[in-house]
């Protein structure tokens, strides 16, 4: 029997729904892929599905929200997303993206999935500013961030050496105003 998700934030082609234990072998095959490692900065790395049951049995323990990315067509997973270096004192988190399926490269799932985090932790977690890196190899990330409506902030110059060759990383954020009104207020009837 196929489990239902729970849409818990909703957009237009994708939806983000709870990480369940059954997505464990499915993330354990995405990344232990040596390409979609290197395009989240972690060149030569291949997780073991024992290190992925790990991640997973840890996500209890985080204060900050992780979310399973699902093409609703299909309710297909694609991917997962979440914030990390949540500070409510400053209002600023880290968000990430991991699209580990390469069909769905390039269909613009990024984009919507970032647009949704941002106005998702400027809405609903409080937060002022929502940033990311992305190293300057990661063109159709870097496309996608600024389509979702983050603006660069700045660059650390020749921060990561892949195959000897060097790449600033770029630095990124995004607020109400970049973003602009909330979609995702709505959810709430009466404020």
């Amino acid at each position: 029997m196929e489990t239902q998700r729970a849409v818990v934030v909703p957009g237009e082609r994708i939806y983000l729904s709870h990480i369940l234990r059954e997505d464990v072998p499915q993330f354990a095959a995405w990344f232990a892929d040596l390409e979609v490692n290197t395009y989240l900065g972690r060149p030569g790395a291949s997780f073991s599905l024992e290190q992925e049951q790990s991640w997973f049995d840890g996500l209890r323990h985080e204060d900050a929200p992780n979310f399973a990315i699902v093409v609703r067509e299909g309710d297909r997973l694609i991917g997962s997303t979440g914030y990390m270096h949540l500070n409510q004192r400053h209002g600023t988190a880290e968000l990430g993206i991991a699209i580990g399926d390469k069909s769905a490269w390039n269909q613009g799932y990024g984009a919507e999935t970032m647009r949704l985090m941002a106005d998702f932790g400027l809405t609903f977690l409080g937060l002022h500013t929502v940033y990311l890196s992305v190293y300057a190899f990661n063109q159709r990330g870097h496309r996608a961030y600024l389509k979702a409506g983050f603006k660069e902030a700045g660059r650390i110059r020749q921060a990561f050496v892949f195959n000897g060759v060097r790449y600033d990383r770029i630095l990124m954020d995004c607020t109400r105003e970049d973003l602009g009104p909330s979609r995702l207020s709505g959810l709430v009837g009466q404020l």
